[in-house]
């Protein structure tokens, strides 16, 4: 049964928020002005339901609409538009693959029209679902209420296929690449078939370490296109080179491509030629403007794409941190860790100027092999004295010679410094919370390797590509080409650290930019250790 709510502000205050909603939309020019109301109310996942009205004018153009207005949300919000009734406007009933917390109507409806209306039209329902008018949060929407564009589709009918393909990396599956999707479901009747760039074709991707496993790209396109249209049969396939099934499957008839992938849908039609196929129509899709990044920075592309909802990223949390159960509450303890030449003493800086106390590990290491110290005496006992120098100090040079060309005797001198550095690390992050630091950064290079990660609240992890590290070793240390390549040889890669990291950076463009990020993360941590002190 549907709970039955009369809009109002009293109630409009007291609703909770929901994880999914759906938006009975009239008009694609009212989302703009509904946005604000809809991120008071949804949290996860809005579907938008359009009349099948509007497939009397482009559907491009209705999507194209839609999604641009509400890129604004960005990962907050996982919008959907369903096809389905633009699509085959005899069908009256919604289905979504998600049950429905809360639905918004534009208009201005009774309770019990609302109620009526989804008890006779909406399938998954919530057994608590809410029902919200929203009419009174369009202002003046209701005079902008325009034709986007000419009945184009009364006079050219769209074109239909019983078997359509498209292919794309589909990282993040952001607006664009819902359009380009959605597109290709509008003009597919039978059988929709999705290449989803492998692994081993990303290297070359700005920030590639940064994109999602394809396993996991893969089922996201396909709960996405059995949402919007749960009516075709959908083939997702890994592709590992850049024809994937396009170059062999003779059933196929349209493919659908982005207007920055026109000349890749060519190159396909080329080859199907050679090899005795039919050719494919191409249908092309225009793609969003992107207005995420401060134009100031001058960094990204005018489009949305994946590798500007990448460069979104930096900064923010990728995925959120477990509570540990055996650390307090504070001081709330970040290990920022890299590997050699990634910035990670510039943006520790950066950080603290924000705020936070620091420790440096490295510093810490030189200081628990000391003459006098515990480690000092484990140190000669396992190397010998012959790494001292005149003053009896450990002669790091020495020392490295050593280790660094011997797996074993590295992993005992990490097993004799790690322990202590770690306690004395506990001790240096208590005293810098009595002076008032509520968050404390442990810089470590080796904190992954160490294990300390798990004695921090989060990992905060920063990175620049191969080729930009060894240009800063070998500038920075003087070291040779072939020195600074076995430097980075030893180390993880970037994709390991990113699997163990909550948040990342990347100091490879100029010191806006890393400033941007570091104020980003560091404000979305201010806004999450708030929610935890009301909660």
């Amino acid at each position: 049964m549907l709970r039955k709510i009369i809009f109002n502000k009293t109630n409009y205050l007291s609703l909770r928020m929901a994880h999914t909603g759906l938006l009975m939309l009239s008009h694609p020019s009212k989302v703009g002005c509904l946005l604000p109301a809809i991120q008071d109310h949804v949290q996860n996942t809005l579907y938008i339901h359009v009349p099948s009205a509007l497939n009397s004018s482009p559907v491009n153009k209705t999507l194209c609409r839609i999604y641009s207005e509400t890129s604004v949300l960005g990962r907050k919000i996982d919008v959907r538009v369903l096809l389905s009734v633009l699509k085959y406007p005899q069908l009256s009933t919604i289905h979504t693959r998600r049950k429905i917390d809360v639905v918004l109507f534009d208009n201005n409806r009774s309770s019990t029209e609302m109620n009526n209306f989804l008890q006779s039209n909406v399938v998954n329902i919530a057994p608590n679902c809410q029902v919200v008018n929203l009419s009174k949060n369009l202002g003046g929407c209701e005079s902008e209420l325009v034709t986007d564009c000419d009945s184009v589709d009364q006079i050219c009918p769209r074109k239909m296929y019983e078997n359509v393909v498209l292919g794309g990396t589909f990282d993040q599956l952001h607006p664009g690449h819902k359009i380009l999707l959605s597109e290709a479901v509008m003009h597919c009747s039978q059988q929709l078939t999705v290449g989803v760039t492998d692994t081993s074709m990303l290297k070359s991707k700005k920030l590639w370490e940064l994109i999602e496993p394809c396993t996991k790209r893969m089922r996201s396109v396909e709960d996405f296109l059995n949402d919007v249209d749960p009516n075709l049969q959908y083939k997702i396939v890994p592709i590992t080179d850049p024809y994937g099934p396009t170059k062999e499957d003779p059933n196929l008839q349209m493919i659908v491509v982005s207007s920055e992938t026109l000349k890749g849908g060519k190159m396909v039609n080329d080859l199907r030629a050679k090899s005795g196929l039919s050719t494919l129509d191409i249908h092309v899709v225009e793609l969003l403007t992107n207005d995420s990044l401060p134009t100031e920075l001058e960094i990204g592309e005018a489009k949305i794409s994946s590798s500007n909802h990448r460069l979104q990223l930096l900064g923010t949390r990728i995925r959120i941190p477990e509570v540990k159960a055996n650390l307090p509450p504070y001081p709330y303890i970040i290990g920022l860790t890299g590997g050699i030449a990634s910035g990670k003493s510039s943006m520790c800086k950066r950080i603290a100027d924000l705020g936070a106390g620091i420790i440096d590990c490295d510093r810490l290491a030189h200081k628990v092999y000391r003459k006098g110290e515990v480690c000092h005496q484990l140190v000669v006992k396992n190397f010998g004295e012959h790494i001292l120098d005149s003053q009896g100090e450990v002669d790091r040079r020495k020392l490295g010679d050593i280790v660094f060309q011997n797996k074993e005797k590295l992993e005992l001198l990490n097993s004799i410094l790690w322990p202590h550095i770690l306690e004395t690390a506990k001790v240096e992050s208590q005293k810098l919370y009595e002076k008032g630091h509520k968050v404390v950064i442990m810089e470590a290079a080796l904190l992954i390797q160490a294990g300390w990660d798990q004695h921090c609240h989060e990992v905060w992890l920063c990175i620049v590509s191969p080729e930009e590290a060894l240009r800063r070793l070998e500038a920075r240390n003087h070291l040779s080409p072939a020195e600074a390549k076995a430097r980075l040889a030893a180390q993880p890669c970037n994709m390991e650290l990113v699997a163990h990291s909550h948040v990342v950076f990347c100091t490879e463009w100029d010191r806006s930019f890393s400033q941007y990020q570091a104020e980003k993360a560091w404000n979305e941590l201010q806004d999450f250790l708030k929610t935890r002190a009301v909660l």
